[in-house]
Order: C-alpha cells, then structure tokens, then sequence
C-alpha cells in the first residue's frame, strides 16, 4: 500500500512556496520517502544562502519560478511568511491545485478574500521533527490527500475538529520545549490533566511531545536546544517566560494559545493594511 500511496502523489507534482526552515524541511523529508524530485517544485526569493542550502540538499534542480510551479503542481504547500502573502495574489487566482497554507495566523476566510480560491489550512511541528519523521502535523478542513501525504512523511496525523483548534495546536507544539524546562514528569503530568478539561487537544499533544523529547549530556546542552526553538516574539518565548516567572505549565500554555491568538490579529491587521 505504502508504494501505490507514493503512485497515486507521484502523479500530483508537489509544489513547495517558500523555502525557509519548514520548507526545505518538507522538500526534503518528501524526497527521502519516496517523491521523485521530477515531481517536486520549489520556489524561494533568490536568497543565496537559500540556494546553497537547496544545493547541499541535492534539491537546486527542483527550483522553478511561481509562474511554472502554479502551473505544474497539483497540490502547492505555502510555506513563506505571513506577510508575504500578498505577493501571491494574482499567481494564485483562480487557480484549480489544491492549495494549502502552512502559515500560522492567517484563518480560512480571509484566505478565500486573498486568492479567491479554496484553500486547506495545514500546520507542522518544528522543522526538527519533519527532517527527523518524528513530528506532528494537523489539516483543517480535512482531506484524505493531504491526511495521506502527512503520513508518507512519517508524521503523526491528529485529527482537530474546527479551525480555532489550529491556535492550540500551534501552542501545543512548543511542549517539547516547555517540559523540558519544567524538568518534572509528575508536574507536567498535573498540568496536562488540569488542562485537558478545556483543552483536550492539548493531551494528545503532550503524549506525542514527551515521546520525542531529545536527550543531553548535561543541562548546557538542554539550556542551549530550549534557546533554539525560541523566537523573539513567539509563542514559545511566551511559554518558557510564563515557566521562569514560576507559572505553572498548564498556565504558560494558556498564555501561549493566548499570544497565539494575539499574533494572528497582529497578521491580519498587517496584511489589511498592505
């Protein structure tokens, strides 16, 4: 089954917008199970260190310009930043592939506004995980696609049943990070229990999160990989500051799905007013 699968993609050429760390994060974990790289497009900005990246990769000869990849691919994963959506504008109109945006904030119907197409929200675990075929990853609304390209991807599908629950997932993904600052099993454990009541999503989440947790010779090491996943801004800097002003871990995740929610207004209100 796992071979037809990649028959039934491999005659869908995939196209990848964007190709920051998620981007090539995808590019590359679809070629290594299996996705021909003819059947692979990418575009990116013409950033050098991007193509230098690609090149080690062995994905250059996948780079393509927007006006062949719109036109060549089936399904077209939209990695770039929020706010460079815009840009996409006209290349997208109308366009029959199946759409789906990667980006975190910008919601459904204000998608459709964008491009005048349908559009598929689709929502990752860090890059980390995708390269390593150990992460998460959801689809709002669902399609079977889409649910079977996570799984050739080796990702764990979960199932989400409205288009809110992408902000707590969004949250939700930064556990990993989260528990290992807390550093304590039965703590996080209480947390998660408390939490699941309003968020039962987030359980779902946590068992995935303490599963995948790396391990460290020391607690530099560890200090030094919580660093790395944080971005100034983001929601898991909300966490992990939430953690070290002595909140608990059920707490500092409410206030990430919080700043989750304010980050998605902040979006749109950029790109209203571009």
């Amino acid at each position: 089954m796992y071979k037809q699968d990649w028959k039934l993609l491999n005659r869908l050429k995939i196209g990848i917008v964007g190709c920051g760390h998620l981007g090539q994060a995808i590019a590359q974990s679809l070629v290594d199970h299996g996705l021909e790289k003819e059947n692979l497009i990418i575009s990116y900005r013409g950033n050098p260190l991007t193509y230098q990246q690609l090149e080690l990769k062995g994905l250059s000869l996948c780079i393509a310009d927007n006006q062949r990849l719109f036109t060549e691919a089936g399904i077209i994963l939209i990695t770039v930043k929020p706010q460079d959506t815009i840009e996409l504008k006209k290349a997208l109109a109308d366009n029959k592939s199946l759409i789906v945006s990667c980006m975190a904030g910008i919601p459904i119907k204000q998608l459709n506004k964008i491009f005048n197409v349908e559009i598929y929200r689709m929502m990752f675990s860090g890059p980390d995980t995708v390269s390593s075929g150990r992460g998460v990853a959801t689809v709002y609304p669902q399609h079977e696609h889409l649910k079977l390209l996570i799984s050739l991807l080796n990702l764990r599908y979960i199932q989400i049943g409205s288009e809110d629950d992408l902000d707590i997932f969004t949250a939700g993904v930064c556990m990993p990070a989260a528990i290992l600052r807390v550093d304590n099993p039965i703590e996080c454990a209480k947390a998660i229990e408390k939490i699941e009541t309003e968020y039962p999503l987030l359980l779902e989440i946590y068992k995935w999160a303490i599963a995948v947790l790396p391990e460290f010779l020391n607690s530099t090491e560890k200090n030094q990989y919580i660093n790395r996943m944080i971005t100034k801004g983001g929601i898991t800097e909300e966490i992990i500051t939430s953690l070290n002003r002595g909140e608990t871990l059920d707490a500092s995740l409410m206030n990430g799905i919080a700043r989750t929610k304010e980050i998605s207004v902040e979006i749109q209100k950029s790109i209203r007013n571009s």
